[in-house]
């Protein structure tokens, strides 16, 4: 059996006013989605120009055949 964990950032972006999620998160900036005036939206952001407010953590079990 193996067991791994997807874990996906939820950000506020102050200047957008509005949610999003992180798709790549790197030291200095990140791959941030996110939807404005109904487009959905693929920016690379500054990390400071957002906020994490939540982490959702997903564990995936994978059975071995035997």
């Amino acid at each position: 059996m193996k067991e791994y964990f997807e874990v996906i950032n939820i950000v506020y972006i102050p200047d957008e006013q509005c949610y999003g999620t992180v798709e790549n998160l790197g030291a200095y900036a990140s791959v941030v989605k996110y939807k404005k005036d109904e487009e959905e939206l693929e920016e690379l952001l500054d990390n400071t120009d957002f906020i994490i407010v939540d982490e959702i953590v997903f564990t995936h079990v994978i059975e071995d055949g035997q």
